[in-house]
């Protein structure tokens, strides 16, 4: 299972190191909510818990509540985050009361779902009338240089479409049809966007990327694999490889 354990969750939150400009990208979204501290705010698809510990390090004060489907990820978060109350739960099927949360975040997780339209009915139904709901998706073109890399190693490895990339480009529910669907649903969807590039001054965080991807781990070489793409890299006059980045948050009231 990808998501027994925050190990592959890790590796690829670790290539955003080399983003230019930097962004601490909870924080934007926390500071975008613009909460009191004292809601109740239920996180779902919480993984290991960056979110929850976000709002726990500004002291909030109200409820916290973190629903993920993998309970290896729930321990991670439990353990640093120990105030927070938790529960197994899927996204279609919430397991939570009517109006449960004055808040849910929905951070980076609609597009793991596969009835996505049922996943927001149920953001709509746990979340009080006033409330808000969080939900953060990539841009369609949200490390598409990456994406040409691992697809052009695939081709010369003979490999042809291993899928290596499903799993980054997730082109069924990036921001633009994710506004569309909470549009349906919602009264009034806010839209904040955040741009940037990882600047890559060699292969090792790029390997180490495409090291955790499920395809890639897959394949009767994974190494190859990686070190091919590495070998593959294209980089520019001043040494480093450039990677578009493109996320948002759309706030839903």
């Amino acid at each position: 299972m990808q998501y027994r354990d925050d190990t592959n969750l890790t590796a690829r939150r670790s290539i955003y190191v080399y983003r230019q400009p930097r962004i601490d990208l909870v924080a934007s979204v926390l500071d975008l909510a613009g909460l009191t501290g004292r809601e109740t705010v239920a996180e779902v698809g919480c993984g290991n818990g960056p979110y929850l510990a976000g709002l726990a390090r500004r002291g909030h004060a109200g409820r916290l509540l973190g629903v993920d489907l993998s309970p290896g990820m729930l321990a991670i978060t439990r353990a640093a985050v120990p105030r927070v109350g938790f529960a197994v739960g899927d996204a279609q099927r919430l397991p939570l009361a009517d109006g449960a949360a004055d808040v849910v975040l929905a951070p980076h997780m609609l597009y793991h779902v596969p009835d996505q339209a049922a996943a927001v009915a149920e953001f709509r139904r746990v979340t009080r009338r006033d409330g808000q709901v969080l939900v953060t998706l990539n841009g369609a073109d949200h490390l598409a240089e990456l994406g040409e890399l691992a697809a052009g190693t695939a081709a010369a490895l003979g490999l042809g479409d291993p899928g290596v990339w499903d799993e980054q480009r997730h082109l069924s529910m990036t921001l633009d049809p994710g506004q569309r669907l909470l549009s349906g649903v919602f009264e009034t969807v806010e839209r904040h966007d955040f741009t940037g590039q990882l600047v890559l001054p060699g292969p090792e965080p790029v390997c180490r990327y495409l090291a955790s991807m499920p395809a890639t781990q897959a394949m009767p070489d994974p190494a190859a694999f990686t070190a091919a793409a590495g070998a593959r890299m294209p980089f520019g006059p001043d040494g480093t490889f450039r990677v578009t980045t493109h996320s948002g948050l759309l706030i839903c009231r």
